[in-house]
């Protein structure tokens, strides 16, 4: 198996998580964030990442936790997410192959509102309900 290294940020403003989607092949939501190009920090590529994808910057990044799972949408590839709590700037605008994106409230995600990948649905987010983020 092919392991992938995805750097995820965890934004939440006002008590709601960030989430996006990708393109109309993708029903779930997942966490912004990409994978970590050759030569390039996971600090540099959360940047790119969300500077690509949501035309956001970074403030602030602190890391979080790590997580492995069997990537949704690729065959025998290991997603290794290193996922930060970060703060950002910005109006959120949509680019490259981020379709769109939602503010989900604990409340939404209690209630299975949104379809999520297996990794933030069952793994990220109830950590970070744990640690008090959310």
């Amino acid at each position: 198996m092919i392991e992938r290294i995805r750097v995820a940020a965890i934004i939440i403003q006002g008590h709601n998580l960030l989430l996006v989607k990708g393109s109309d092949k993708y029903k779930e939501f997942w966490t912004p964030g990409g994978k970590l190009e050759a030569g390039e920090s996971e600090l540099e590529c959360l940047k790119r990442e969300l500077d690509e994808e949501i035309n956001v910057k970074v403030v602030s990044a602190k890391f979080f936790g790590e997580y492995a799972e069997k990537a949704p949408y690729a065959e025998n590839v290991l997603s290794i997410s290193r996922v930060y709590i970060v703060s950002i700037s910005g109006k959120i605008k949509t680019a490259k192959e981020i379709q769109g994106y939602v503010w989900m409230t604990r409340k939404e995600f209690e209630a299975e509102k949104y379809p999520l990948v297996a990794a933030t649905g069952k793994k990220i987010i109830p950590d970070i309900i744990k640690a008090g983020y959310f």
